[in-house]
This record gives structure tokens, C-alpha cells and sequence, in this order.
């Protein structure tokens, strides 16, 4: 007996049996055989069985499983679950092992007891946890994700903005940089609605979020405000860049194609921050500003 089989002969006295691969689908045991092995697999008209699969389903789907690994002629090992044969008691399961090493192919069949059971029920108990609680995050992540964004424009909602807008704007009082705020709203927007359908006004609306998202730079924020109301903190951007940044942006607008309505237009107001300011000044400024373009006569940019 060499010295591995002198190992596989030790091993069966703990219940686990040991099945050496002569050709494929063809086994030979190997060392001393346990009682609980004989009596879920009967000795056959050659003595003791040497292809249990002939008596166990699960045996048959792990052999099908083990010949495929063999054929790759790669050393490692493949294993099986852990499953119960019929008649085994409540206490006791099996598991399976495909061994690919130096000295040749083996199946070791293992059986384990209560103890075992037990702890690979807790382990199965604390994954299935685990699977659990990822799934929950993952789904506290999308409920964030929708909380704060606008499903119409996939551009940040209000409150998600606010949000944004005061921890900018907390950053740039530290810092001493420029924040500038602008707030547009498309003109005549009802008209759209009432003229071309609610389906077309939401048409305008998305692309409208679009237009928006292509031409922040990097840093800015784009939110729906409400309605037709939209918005963009623009950072690092003094009052003449958000002047400028507002009226490309006004010019991009109108020379857009829409859907079904072809062509509407924007007007923009323009804030910029003050340190000595709260954000709900800023934004009234640039609400003021709005109202003072559309006063004017609609697609324009105007600043306070």
C-alpha cells in the first residue's frame, strides 16, 4: 500500500470513502469501506459496490458532473452540494469530492454528522442573510436613486437640488468660490399642452433634460424644478461666465428641433452667490430675474 492509500485507509475510518478511477465511468474502492457506505449502497454480485450512482440519483448527476472535470485533465477538485439519500437519517448527509492529482483520479464520498449539519445550517442561515441584506441595499440604493431624481428627465429633482445647492453653496463661502444660479422656464409651455397633448409636452420636457444634461460642464447641476421650471448651479462660474453659459444656452434652445412642436424658447434668470446671502435669497434673485425675462418679452436672459 503506498502512502496514499494508507492516507485513504485512515481517512475511511471517519466516514468518508474513497473511489479511485480506473477508465471513465469505471471505479475501484479503495481502503477500508464504512458501514454507513454498505448500507446505502448493497454489495453487488462482485462484493462491494463500486458505482454507487446505479443507486443514487444524486450520485448519478455528480458522476455526469466529475467525468466532464476529468476529461479537462486539469489537477483540482470539484465538489458537489450536500444532500441526503432516502432512508439516510434527518442527522446525517452526504457530500462529494472529484479529485484530479499527481497520483491519479479519485471520488471521495464523505458523510456528516449532526454537528456538521448544525453549523452548515447556520452558515446557510447566515448567507442566506447576508443575500438578504445586499438585496435590501440594493434596493435602499434604488429608492435613493428614484427619491431624488426626476423619472421624466432623469435630472435631479428639487429637493435632491436644494440639497446639492446648500452644500455648495457652504463649500464656496469657505473657499471664496463663485456660485452661480440659473433658473429658466420654457415659454408658453401650456400652450404646447393644450395644442399638441400631454404626451407631446412631456416629448419636450425629456428632451428638454437632455439638452440641459449635454451642455453642463463638469461640476454643474441640472435639476426639473417643477412644471416646466428647470435649473443649473453652475460652479466656479462668476456672474459674466453665467451670463454667457445662459445665453449659449438660451441660443441652443431655440435653435432646437423638438418633437411634434419643433421649436420653443427659454427665459433664463441668473444669481450669483453672496457669501452674506442664505441659498433662498440667491434663489429668489434668481427668480426675480426670470420674472424680469419674461416680462420683457420671453426668450431672454436676465441677471440679479
Amino acid at each position: 500500500m503506498d502512502d496514499l492509500e494508507l492516507i485513504y485507509s485512515i481517512l475511511s475510518d471517519i466516514d468518508i470513502v474513497v473511489l479511485k478511477r480506473l477508465e471513465p465511468g469505471k471505479y475501484a474502492l479503495i481502503g477500508q469501506v464504512p458501514r454507513f457506505y454498505r448500507e446505502l449502497y448493497p454489495d453487488d454480485e462482485n462484493g462491494l459496490c463500486s458505482s454507487p450512482w446505479q443507486h443514487s440519483d444524486m450520485m448519478a448527476f455528480f458522476l455526469e458532473d466529475a467525468e466532464l472535470f476529468f476529461s479537462k485533465g486539469t489537477e483540482g477538485k470539484y465538489s458537489s452540494g450536500i444532500w441526503q439519500e432516502e432512508g439516510v437519517d434527518a442527522d446525517k448527509a452526504l457530500f462529494a469530492e472529484a479529485l484530479m492529482t499527481p497520483k491519479g483520479e479519485v471520488i471521495i464520498l464523505r458523510r456528516f454528522h449532526a454537528e456538521y449539519i448544525e453549523r452548515a445550517k447556520i452558515l446557510q442561515k447566515a448567507r442566506e442573510n447576508l443575500l438578504e441584506r445586499g438585496e435590501l441595499k440594493r434596493n435602499l440604493e434604488l429608492y435613493k436613486k428614484i427619491s431624488r431624481y426626476d423619472g421624466l428627465t432623469s435630472l435631479h429633482n428639487q429637493a435632491a437640488f436644494l440639497e446639492i445647492l446648500q452644500a455648495e453653496a457652504q463649500n464656496a463661502k469657505s473657499i471664496g468660490a463663485c456660485l452661480s444660479l440659473l433658473i429658466m422656464d420654457i415659454d408658453d409651455f401650456k400652450l404646447v399642452n393644450d395644442t399638441h397633448g400631454h404626451l407631446a409636452g412631456d416629448a419636450v420636457l425629456a428632451s428638454f433634460g437632455k439638452i440641459l444634461q449635454s451642455n453642463l460642464r463638469g461640476g454643474d447641476i441640472a435639476a426639473r424644478y417643477g412644471g416646466e421650471e428647470f435649473v443649473i448651479l453652475a460652479t466656479n462660474t462668476s456672474q459674466d461666465q453665467a451670463l454667457r453659459m445662459a445665453e449659449n444656452l438660451r441660443k441652443r434652445i431655440e435653435n432646437f428641433q423638438f418633437p411634434t412642436v419643433k421649436h420653443i424658447t427659454v427665459s433664463i434668470g441668473c444669481s450669483t452667490y453672496l457669501p452674506s446671502e442664505d441659498i433662498k435669497e440667491l434663489i429668489q434673485r434668481a427668480d426675480f430675474a426670470l420674472y424680469d425675462a419674461k416680462r420683457s418679452g420671453k426668450n431672454r436672459v436676465k441677471i440679479r
